[in-house]
C-alpha cells in the first residue's frame, strides 16, 4: 500500500499543475467515487489552487468547499499523461482533463483506494492523527499515546488516528532502525527508546521521499514512473535473508494480522 512517502512522492510530482483549470471529469467506474458532497461537473473551469497531503491522502482544491481527496488504496496510481497519449492498460477508473494539456489518470486494479468530492476537509480529516514529518510529531508526544498501553507497539504506529502515514514498510523500517521489536507492549518502552523511535520515524519517511517512495509491483509517481526506496530498505520484504547489521536471518511473524519483518538479535 502507498504510504507517506509515496503519497508524497506523487504530491511533488504533480505540483507543476498548480493554476491549470479542470475542464472535463470522467468516472469510468462509479464506485470509485467514494463521496459526493458536491457534482463532479461542479470542479470544471475552476483552477487547482493547491496540491497536498494528509497521511496516506492527496488533496487537490479548487476553492475551500471543492476538493478531490484520493487515496491509492492498496495499488491505486494517480498520474499524468499528455492530454493526446493514449494507455493502453486496464482500470483506469477516473480521467481529469485540464487545460495544461495534461490528464490525470486514476487507476486502480483491486479498487480498495477512490475520489472522495469533499466540501469540509476540516471536518473530513477530524479523526486523522498527527502528522510524523510534523514539528509536533516528536518524542513527547509519542511518549502520551504509548503510555500504558499494551498493544504491540507496531500495531500502534499503523493507527492513523494517533499517527497519519505510516504503513507496514515504514513501520518495521523504522522499528528496526530504532532496535525495538515489533510485538513489544507499547507502553513498556523506555524514555529513551521513545525518543530513538520518533527519530527512527522520522528519518525512513525522509528517506523514503527523498528516493521518490518504495516500488515492488504496483506503485508510481504522479509521472507515472517507479520510486527507488525498496534498495534501501533494511529488514522489510527481506524475510530469510541476512540482517544488515548482524548477519543472522531477519524473522517474519503476523503482529495484529499485519506482516512484521524484524531481527530479534538486533531489536530487543
Amino acid at each position: 500500500m502507498p504510504e507517506l512517502p509515496e503519497v508524497e512522492t506523487v504530491k511533488r510530482s504533480l505540483l507543476t499543475n498548480i493554476g491549470a483549470k479542470f475542464m472535463v471529469i470522467k468516472i469510468n467506474h462509479p464506485a470509485v467515487l467514494r463521496r459526493q458532497d458536491f457534482k463532479p461537473e461542479e470542479l470544471c473551469g475552476k483552477k487547482i489552487k493547491s496540491i497536498e497531503r494528509r497521511g496516506k491522502y492527496l488533496i487537490l482544491s479548487a476553492t475551500s468547499q471543492r476538493n478531490l481527496v484520493v487515496h491509492l488504496g492498496m495499488s491505486g496510481r494517480f498520474f499524468m499523461l499528455g492530454v493526446q497519449e493514449q494507455l493502453q492498460e486496464p482500470h483506469i477508473h477516473a480521467e481529469i482533463v485540464l487545460d495544461n494539456q495534461r490528464k490525470l489518470l486514476y487507476q486502480d486494479a483491486r479498487r480498495f483506494g477512490g475520489l472522495w468530492l469533499v466540501k469540509d476537509l476540516a471536518s473530513f480529516f477530524r479523526r486523522m492523527g498527527k502528522e510524523p514529518l510534523g514539528e509536533d510529531f516528536n518524542a513527547v508526544y509519542l511518549a502520551e499515546v504509548i503510555k500504558n498501553r499494551k498493544i504491540a507497539i507496531k500495531s500502534l504506529l499503523l493507527n492513523q488516528s494517533l499517527i497519519a502515514g505510516i504503513g507496514n514498510i515504514y513501520a518495521d523500517e523504522a522499528l528496526f532502525q530504532a532496535g525495538i521489536l515489533p510485538s513489544r507492549p507499547a507502553g513498556t518502552l523506555s524514555n529513551e527508546e521513545i525518543i530513538r523511535l520518533s527519530r527512527s520515524i522520522k528519518d525512513v519517511l525522509q528517506m523514503g521521499i527523498e528516493q521518490r517512495g518504495t516500488t515492488f509491483r504496483d506503485y508510481r509517481d504522479g509521472n507515472n514512473e517507479t520510486g527507488n526506496n525498496q534498495n534501501n530498505l533494511q529488514v522489510y520484504g527481506r524475510k530469510n535473508l541476512p540482517c544488515p547489521v548482524c548477519g543472522k536471518l531477519i524473522c517474519c511473524d503476523r503482529i495484529g494480522g499485519r506482516s512484521s519483518h524484524y531481527c530479534e538479535h538486533c531489536q530487543l
